[in-house]
């Protein structure tokens, strides 16, 4: 997955497409907006529905390749660092006094 990225051609046509749909997006509200003043509310609608597009693409061209923005190196060495903490623990360590178990328990003895 890390070494696969996502071929280009489709980041490029979505980006176009949208593009093209933002742009034609004045023409297909011009009839909802009849009620404003010229159809000045257009404006605005526009600017906001764009903006919350753009962003959405851009959060999802971002998401596409995870590993170019993450620090995974920094990842990995933390979760190993805790690992290697965690292998080294011996009994007691936490403070706790640890009593020995006695063979000749029950459980030991009747196999």
């Amino acid at each position: 997955i890390l070494t696969s990225p996502v071929p280009l051609f489709y980041s490029r046509h979505l980006a176009r497409y949208l593009a093209v749909w933002l742009f034609l997006l004045p023409l297909g509200t011009y009839d909802a907006f009849s009620g404003s003043w010229n159809h000045i509310a257009m404006i605005p609608t526009t600017a906001v529905i764009t903006t919350m597009l753009a962003g959405i693409e851009e959060i999802g061209t971002q998401l596409e390749e995870p590993f170019t923005v993450l620090p995974m190196q920094a990842f990995c060495d933390k979760i190993y660092n805790w690992c290697m903490e965690i292998v080294s623990w011996t009994p007691g360590d936490n403070g706790r006094i640890v009593n020995s178990v006695k063979t000749e328990h029950a459980f030991f003895t009747s196999r």
